[in-house]
């Protein structure tokens, strides 16, 4: 059960730090055209050395934004509730582990919807000079995912396997 209980924690750390990379990096999407390559991420978008924010963003790139902001405090809170059932604490009789699982798993939800709705609006070429693709930034959100899954599936493990709290256990 410490075993489940140190890779559920694990996997929640590093898919916090995997989701906060990529909501704070720029190198979501890059093109290649031409004479300059540009870079664009969630909150700027670089073109030949000079960055901007963009005044008014795209629709989906405020749901992206959103959504992972969302799988960001769910993986914090996943993270906070993992390393507290390290000790014996209870409330209202649910243990740190069942917390855990439900927030990683809703932290999952927030990341894969976030990545979907990136994936089905940003891919727009029309142009056949100009190359895109998906840089780091995005790989890092797409990590997150699996390790938010795996956390969640650890930690519903460890709740199911150890005993219930109650009387009994003091």
């Amino acid at each position: 059960m410490l075993t489940c209980r140190i890779l559920s924690l694990l996997m929640a750390c590093v898919s916090l730090i995997c989701l906060l990379m990529a909501l704070v990096t720029d190198y979501w999407l890059v093109v290649y055209g031409g004479k300059d390559i540009a870079h664009s991420g969630l909150w700027k978008t670089c073109i030949a050395g000079r960055c901007f924010a963009p005044t008014a963003p795209y629709d989906y790139i405020v749901a992206t934004r959103a959504f992972l902001i969302l799988a960001s405090l769910a993986a914090l809170a996943s993270s906070v509730s993992l390393s507290a059932s390290f000790t014996q604490c209870t409330l209202y009789n649910v243990r740190g582990s069942f917390i855990g699982s439900i927030t990683a798993f809703a932290a999952g939800l927030c990341t894969l919807i976030a990545v979907a709705v990136y994936v089905a609006e940003s891919w727009e070429n029309s142009d056949s000079s100009i190359q895109q693709t998906y840089e780091w930034s995005f790989y890092l959100a797409w990590a997150a995912f699996p390790m938010l899954l795996m956390a969640g599936i650890f930690s519903l493990l460890l709740h199911l396997r150890s005993p219930a709290p109650g009387y009994g256990n003091i």
